[in-house]
């Protein structure tokens, strides 16, 4: 049967349903879409650990214990350094929690000036590739930082933003 599984969640939650049916396999964009919704989950998770905390306990690292991003209400997004360091988190929290991503990279989305001034909320670009059973794939989601409330609101990219994420990226598809 081709098409990919979906996750322990929706599996569970009995997601997504067609026609009354339980889809069993999902396809390339139903993936995507599970994993956009697992991302917005992870990035908007708090976590209490500081950073070094857990040192001397790899294990931890990548469990449970340290799953979200650390809280960011102290850092100013007009910084610069303050910006990096966000990016940065949200790469190394992607790449310890989200098996299916590898290659992350997340960068400050810079607005076009004529396209109007981002006010109240700070913009990112994530892409990785996604690595299915049999695949691999070029993906590029949008991610969007609401600073008051520090919650962010992640979809798939539009399909100019992923075929320029594909030309910009060295692996080939399979």
């Amino acid at each position: 049967m081709k098409g990919y599984t979906p996750d322990l969640f929706d599996r569970l939650l009995g997601q997504p349903v067609r026609q009354g049916v339980v889809v069993v396999r999902l396809n390339v964009d139903e993936l995507k879409d599970a994993v956009a919704r697992d991302l917005e989950a992870l990035l908007n998770t708090r976590s209490i650990i500081q950073e070094g905390e857990l040192a001397g306990y790899t294990e931890c690292k990548t469990s449970m214990v340290d799953y979200g991003l650390c809280d960011f209400a102290d850092r100013s997004l007009s910084s610069p350094s303050d910006r990096a360091h966000i990016c940065a988190c949200i790469e190394a929290a992607i790449t310890r929690h989200e098996p299916r991503l590898t290659g992350v990279k997340a960068q400050l989305a810079l607005r076009d000036e004529a396209a109007g001034p981002s006010i109240n909320r700070l913009s990112f670009s994530i892409t990785a590739v996604l690595v299915g059973s049999v695949s691999q794939e070029p993906v590029n989601f949008d991610a969007v930082l609401q600073p008051s409330t520090l919650q962010y609101s992640i979809r798939k990219a539009g399909r100019a933003a992923a075929a320029m994420a594909t030309a910009a990226s060295p692996v080939k598809e399979t």
